[in-house]
């Protein structure tokens, strides 16, 4: 069976044909229209393409942000505030579509697949424009009230910090995002920062960087003591540099060293592909 996982990100949209194994037999790509409509229509033509090869392929859909019971969609990033997404898609596409926070999807893949895999107790971070991920516990993705979704990245690490589009301040995603990364820096592009960082440079900023990472991380190690804590995201497209450098900070703190030093380091098996293949998944 033929599967079509999109994965709406921030700056663009990915559509991946997945098949039986979870490969991946085709891709596609577009940048993402801010303008919710807009979106919808361009993850139709997406979809016809990619049919027109795979005709009858169902669909599952990874989108930033927090989506309700309702089926409505809220995403600071791309400026939507409780867009009926469920009911558009349903409309254009005539059919029902699984529809799916990317953290979740990315979760779900790294679950099934990946290195959340036959894990008791594990957390999935992604580093990109925010912070996202999730939670396994007893072996199972965890959820909230009526299916909804914790936001990781909206734990507060700088009281009264900087204001976050959520609406509260000192968001950790605020400071440890990709993004902070590259508000501390001046406005340098993330690759051209780890670039030089890979080459020696900016290690002031990088551990400035890594400082805000291990806040977060810290609070979280010491509320679920996990067994593996998995790295993804963009800042990760970087290499084992990320992961390696906030293993070798979180292991200087009391939250590892005392209470968790079991815990381990990894990088997400999926990296980009987290967010089709956990897409997917909601189809399969």
């Amino acid at each position: 069976m033929h599967v079509i996982g999109i994965d709406v990100g921030g700056t663009s949209i990915k559509l991946g044909v997945v098949g039986e194994g979870g490969q991946i037999l085709y891709r596609d790509q577009e940048k993402t229209p801010h303008d919710i409509r807009q979106m919808v229509e361009t993850l139709a033509r997406l979809a016809q393409k990619a049919r027109a090869q795979y005709p009858g392929a169902p669909i599952g859909l990874s989108c930033a942000g927090t989506l309700d019971t309702e089926g409505n969609i809220t995403a600071n990033q791309m400026g939507w505030m409780k867009e009926p997404i469920s009911r558009l898609l349903e409309e254009r596409f005539g059919e029902k579509i699984a529809v799916e926070n990317d953290a979740v999807c990315a979760l779900l893949a790294e679950h099934q697949h990946g290195a959340l895999k036959g894990v008791e107790t594990g957390i999935l971070l992604t580093l990109g424009t925010g912070i996202g991920g999730g939670l396994i516990l007893g072996g199972r993705p965890v959820r909230g009230h009526g299916g909804l979704h914790g936001e990781i990245g909206h734990l507060i690490t700088h009281a009264g910090g900087t204001a976050c589009g959520c609406g509260q301040q000192g968001c950790w995603e605020q400071y440890a995002a990709a993004r902070a990364l590259q508000i501390m820096s001046g406005g340098l592009e993330v690759k051209e920062i780890m670039d030089r960082v890979k080459a020696g440079e900016l290690q002031e900023l990088w551990q400035r960087y890594l400082d805000e990472v291990v806040i977060g991380l810290s609070s979280l190690m010491m509320v679920f003591m996990p067994d593996v804590i998995a790295f993804g995201g963009g800042l990760s497209n970087a290499g084992p540099i990320v992961v390696d450098s906030i293993r070798e900070a979180a292991q200087k703190t009391s939250a590892f060293r005392i209470y968790c030093p079991f815990t381990q380091f990894v990088s997400a098996s999926f990296q980009n592909d987290a967010g089709i293949l956990g897409a997917a998944a909601l189809v399969h």
